[in-house]
Parts: structure tokens; sequence; C-alpha cells
């Protein structure tokens, strides 16, 4: 079978993070991560990208914000072992970009792809979510720091082309990303994330619609502090997460796919069905003598047929297998399905 390929696209403001996610997450997958790996199509482009790595491991220094007219399209590989899963397609682009006209070049592109993509990331900036955390500013504060009332905008044009294309709806991820900034005086990341989860239907209520499925989860690359400088001390980097929201946009996508086996399999074994049928039909009588070569067509189908069918339940099985395997490797992540929150 072609192996699938998946459209990613982050929303966030400038300055949220969205670069250094990508390049971290990008840095934690080609070593592995429980025997999942990622790496460039495009050799040269693995190269960059190990080289902004070493500048922050080596260096402290963080990767500058996503310059206008500079977007960047990446084309991933994602392997469980050596056998490829999907094919990733993501557009890195300038925060500023969201909240742009359509007129505007990167945010006209930014949009393309929005529509086109299978999975979006809404980047939260974990800095903006701090001041509300410590009861000093209200969650309308929170939701005009991080732009979501812009975000669902293009959500909402986003969803709408595919409905009309008779496409899926895309699964959303919402990354909170320098995510050590969550706790506070008395109150460790998790006690927070649990505060977040309590109030993200009020925060971000497009998690919550209809057929929609979302995962929260966390990221950081490491301890930084609240005033993040373009230069950090190398001993407070410390990874976290990263690989998470792309296993689970990896998991929605095959489990979208699942429908699509069980629908391939009742066509197929409706037509087996039928021509047995007609076999047993034309075997009847004196005259299946001479309908022997119609007879032997209609086997060489119906065996055609079984084959297939064989190929395809060996693909449902593979594929709900490895869905288990990703999600374990979310347990302990909250999931919305359909409005409803799953621990």
């Amino acid at each position: 079978m072609a192996t699938p390929n998946l459209k990613l696209t982050m929303l966030g403001t400038t300055g949220s993070g969205k670069t250094t996610f990508l390049l971290g997450m990008y840095n934690t997958m080609t070593v592995g991560v429980q025997g999942y790996f990622l790496y460039t199509a495009d050799p040269d482009e693995g190269v960059d990208l190990e080289e902004a790595w070493d500048q922050l491991i080596e260096q402290g220094e963080l990767p500058p914000p996503t310059a206008e007219n500079q977007s960047k399209r990446y084309q991933f590989v994602f392997n469980h072992g050596f056998d490829t899963l999907v094919t990733v397609e993501w557009l890195d682009y300038r925060g500023g970009a969201m909240m742009d006209k359509a007129s505007a070049a990167d945010a006209a592109e930014l949009r393309e792809q929005l529509a086109a993509s299978d999975s979006i990331y809404l980047v939260f900036d974990g800095a903006r979510l701090a001041p509300w955390l410590n009861k000093k500013a209200s969650i309308q504060d929170v939701q005009k720091w991080l732009r979501i009332g812009r975000m669902t905008q293009l959500l909402q044009h986003a969803t709408q082309d595919r409905i009309s294309r008779g496409l899926p709806l895309p699964s959303l991820v919402v990354v909170i990303t320098k995510a050590d900034l969550l706790a506070g005086q008395d109150r460790e990341v998790g006690d927070a994330l649990q505060t977040i989860i309590d109030n993200l239907q009020i925060l971000v209520p497009a998690a919550y619609v209809k057929d929609v499925t979302t995962l929260l989860c966390p990221v950081q690359v490491g301890n930084f502090g609240p005033k993040t400088p373009l230069q950090v001390d190398v001993s407070d980097i410390d990874p976290m997460g990263l690989h998470r929201p792309m296993v689970f946009s990896l998991m929605h996508r095959l489990t979208e796919g699942l429908h699509g086996h069980e629908d391939q399999l009742s066509r197929q074994r409706a037509d087996q069905s039928a021509a047995d049928q007609q076999i047993a039909a034309l075997n009847q009588g004196f005259g299946a003598y001479f309908r022997s070569r119609k007879i032997a067509r209609l086997q060489d189908t119906s065996t055609s047929y079984a084959a297939a069918i064989v190929n395809q339940e060996r693909q449902f099985q593979h594929d709900q297998s490895l869905i288990a395997r990703l999600a374990a490797e979310l347990e302990g992540h909250p999931i919305i399905r359909n409005g409803e929150v799953e621990l």
C-alpha cells in the first residue's frame, strides 16, 4: 500500500516557540523515542536542522523567529524501526502571518496549508498562561494574548473548506510550550495542567466541537525561565514531550483510516459473495459444461477478491496494533473526543 502523507500546520503568536519546538522535536526524534524515528526527505534540510540544534546545545543560541517572507516547508519521514509509517509535510511560518490580511503572500500560504491539513497545532506560550494561573490575569486576557479568537476564525475557514470537499475534520493539538513556566509557588506543572484542562472548554471552545479530537500536550526544550533570551545556559536544556504531538497526529490519522479499511473490506466481501453466487448458479443443470469458461473467469475473480481481503485484513490488524502502541505513548495526556475528556 502507498505510504500515507500527513500535513501538519502550527498556529501561534510571534515568540510562542513554534520554531524552537520544531527544532527540538526533530532532533529528539532523529535519535529515536520508543522505537520511533524521524528524518528529512531532503538530507540537506536535515543538516540545517542539526546544525541549528548544535548551536543550541553547544553555544546556547536559540533559533531566531521565522523572518517575514521566509516560511519554510519541510518533508519528513516518520518510521517505527525501519518501517515507514507516514510522510509528513510541515510548514514553518512567521507568527505574524496568522494576523495578516488574506492578501499577504505568506498569510495566503498559511490559509491554503490549513485547509489541506490533517492535524493543526494550536501553540500556546506557557509564559502567557502563567499570569492567569497565578490569578493575576483573566482567562479573557489569555485569549487575547494568545490570539485564540484569530486561531478559531482560521480553523473555521479551514474546516468549512474540508467539509465542502468531503474531507474529515483535522485533529487538534493544544501544544503548551515552555511548560516549565507553568509551575509556581505551591504549584507543580501537573497541578497547572489540571487547571488548564478544567478550563479548556472556556479557553478554547473549538477543542470541544463535535467530531473533533484534541490532545492537550505540554512540551519544553529547557528550563529557561520567564524571560527567555536568545542566549541560554546549555545546562538548562531539558527536552520533554516534544515527540508526542506527532505521535498523536499519526494515531488519529490511522484511526480515521480504519473506517476506510472496514468499508473496503465490506465491499470486497460483498463482491466475492456475488461472484460465488454466480458460480453456484452457473454450475446448476446440464448446461454447466458449456458455461465452464465463464465459471473459470468468475472463479479467478473470486480468488482475487479473497487475496485482496486477506491483504486488507492484514493491514487492518497492523494498524490496530500500531494505534494501540501509539496510544500507550500518550497515556496520561488528556484527549477530548466529541466534547468529552478522556484521561
